[in-house]
């Protein structure tokens, strides 16, 4: 069996042997779902990042003496 493996921008064959066809297998699934979860931990942490961002503009309004919502930074 052959598979291919990027290196340094380019694309590499590599021939497996059958003895650890089923190692090597196991490894690339095991790769394969570590790199899917790390680009749903991506996901969830630009997520993340958002929700803390609204919050922090919640936190930041202020009510007016007239009871009209302001920002800090508004006179």
């Amino acid at each position: 069996m052959v598979i291919s493996a990027s290196q340094g921008g380019r694309t590499k064959l590599r021939v497996i042997p059958r003895g650890v066809l089923g190692e090597v297998q196991k490894k690339v699934r095991r790769y394969q779902d570590h790199r899917r979860a790390r680009a749903r931990l991506g996901e969830v942490y630009r997520r993340m990042v958002g929700v803390i961002d609204e919050m922090e503009a919640m936190r930041l309004e202020v009510f007016s003496h007239s009871g009209k919502k302001r920002s800090l930074g508004d006179p």
